[in-house]
């Protein structure tokens, strides 16, 4: 049988609440490897799942520079979504003995790997996507030989983006998410080559076959159960089966609640949560006392609000550190005009539309502000590197929709 790796590196302070389902499901999975590059222990042990430690992301900077001859120093988690590609040549001493390695996030449940990703696929093609438009971020194959892992080095681009601070959406589409459903990569006028035009170009010059179809339910808007069964997954309507479920648009959700692991051999997975019993009744309980401590939130930060505004009339409180710098949300670039004191207007341009927006902003401590606009309260939070005078990161916190954006300072 054809061996399988799939890579993850993960750095934090404790796993996530559905890392546990996401391990349990490897465990029905066992002729894939799975191996994990983390600061952290394994909350349980399963034979399959290997975790390797790296101390944190200074570590694998040093790693990866040495590995791809280039100088690497990553700042931030969501910056490894860059690198994934080269995860075949970095960790390349883990991965003797295996036909086929990949990546693959935690924020997913596994179905059947084995009933998509057949023998028969794994001969035909070189790459192995479960996404029509894109190499899935969160889970893509490739074959263990030269050609793929080095398919990253076919970007022009890949220097500057693995040496560059800010996330570039490489191991994806340079995140042209709405373009790519209805225009080919190749016909769309993008920041930086992206891992999907390599691979599109690739394809149609015929030199890698390539598998791109959509065999996964990645995004769950409609109240629709899918159930995981011993290793499986299907809609509890149509019986559809699926490789795997991503969590992605559920996990942040306020009345997601995911209960404990319990090693059964069910659970449903829906927009409520991961349940074993699903519980209308406690599933309300819940959710009220979630909102209960929401607004207790929120008033808290209101009133942390009016507390700086009050302070700002005592203190001189300056933002001239971002006269007209320029900064990327995925596609989007902010541009930061200070006015007078307190006052910042930030102008979004994305698809060559503008939007204006007017903070007004006060100091809660070193380099963490607080604002309000149109009636919304936001915590920003300005990072720096080295001696730098200007952030390359700034973290805008919404505090009432729990949306956390990080915008990267132009190079």
């Amino acid at each position: 049988m054809t061996r399988i790796a799939l890579i993850n590196c993960y750095f934090g302070k404790s796993w996530p609440s559905y890392f546990s389902h996401f391990l349990f499901s490897c465990k029905y999975n066992p002729d894939v490897d799975f191996l994990i590059f983390t600061n952290l222990e394994a909350p349980f042990q399963i034979a399959n799942v290997h975790f390797i430690k790296i101390s944190n992301l200074t570590e694998f900077s040093k790693i990866a520079s040495e590995k791809l001859n280039l100088s690497i120093h990553i700042l931030d988690g969501y910056k490894l979504c860059d690198f994934k590609p080269t995860y075949g040549l970095i960790f390349q001493d883990y991965l003797k003995g295996y036909d086929f390695w990949g990546y693959c996030d935690i924020d997913i449940v596994f179905g059947n790997i084995r009933y998509f990703i057949t023998e028969k696929m794994l001969k035909k093609y070189d790459v192995i996507s479960p996404h029509k438009n894109y190499p899935a971020g969160f889970f893509t194959l490739l074959k263990n030989n030269e050609q793929c892992i080095n398919l990253f080095r076919q970007s022009k681009d890949y220097a500057h983006i693995l040496q560059n601070t800010r996330h570039f959406c490489f191991d994806e589409c340079n995140f042209e998410f709405n373009l790519v459903h209805t225009t080919d990569i190749t016909e769309i006028n993008t920041e930086i080559e992206s891992f999907t035009l390599v691979l599109r170009k690739l394809e149609l010059q015929k030199e890698i076959k390539y598998y791109h179809k959509n065999i996964v339910q990645e995004f769950t808007y409609s109240n629709v159960v899918h159930h995981w069964v011993e290793g499986n997954i299907f809609n509890s309507i149509t019986e559809k089966q699926y490789l795997l479920i991503h969590l992605i648009n559920l996990k942040d959700n306020l009345y997601f609640f995911i209960d404990p692991i319990e090693f059964k051999t069910s659970f449903s997975i829906s927009p409520k949560g991961i349940h074993y019993n699903f519980n209308k009744f406690s599933y309300s309980s819940k959710k009220l006392k979630k909102k209960i401590k929401e607004n207790i939130r929120n008033t808290r930060y209101r009133f942390l609000f009016l507390k700086s505004k009050l302070l700002s009339y005592t203190q001189k409180q300056h933002i001239n550190f971002l006269e007209e710098q320029s900064y990327k949300i995925g596609k989007t670039y902010l541009t930061f005009y200070p006015q007078d004191k307190n006052k910042l207007i930030i102008i979004n341009e994305a698809d060559q539309t503008m939007h204006y927006n007017q903070f007004s902003l006060y100091k809660l401590k070193e380099n963490q502000w607080i604002g309000i606009s149109k009636k919304i309260i936001s915590t920003i939070d300005f990072h720096y590197k080295n001696e730098e005078n200007i952030p390359y990161k700034i973290s805008i916190n919404n505090i009432k929709k729990r949306v956390n954006e990080n915008a990267y300072y132009i190079y």
